[in-house]
């Protein structure tokens, strides 16, 4: 999905160095220029949905219930740059957890087993007894 910025979706030239702002604005230094030379190419448009509901859209997308224009830009958001985006859930834990819980749903299956036959011999013994 491309960026929106203030002017659209945000097309960035070939550049030696880019940097983004907290306020979301992108300087590059153009490619063959100095340090010295940085251009502001556009500002990543930073909206805030605020506590209303939001819904997930067909596309995956989240938008608020009353979604009817674009959001307008808010200048209490800032962007922390030099950061990835990491998920929430570490899948070797995860992984691990789900294989320990596969083995204890076995191992209870087979005690069910054994207790039901054990349950059946103990029956078969109190019919040949009587």
């Amino acid at each position: 999905m491309p960026v929106i910025g203030n002017g659209g979706p945000i097309a960035i030239p070939t550049a030696e160095k880019i940097e983004i702002g907290i306020d979301g604005s992108i300087t590059v230094v153009p490619q063959g220029q100095g340090p010295e030379a940085p251009v502001l190419v556009d500002r990543i448009r930073l909206v805030n949905p605020g506590a209303e509901p939001m819904t997930k859209g067909e596309d995956g997308l989240f938008r608020p219930l009353d979604f009817q224009d674009v959001l307008p830009p808010d200048g209490n958001v800032h962007l922390v740059s030099g950061f990835l985006e990491n998920s929430n859930v570490n899948s070797v834990h995860e992984l691990t957890s789900m294989l320990s819980l596969a083995r204890q749903y076995e191992l209870q299956v087979k005690v069910m087993t054994s207790s039901k036959e054990m349950s059946e011999s103990s029956a078969r013994l109190l019919q040949m007894n009587t």
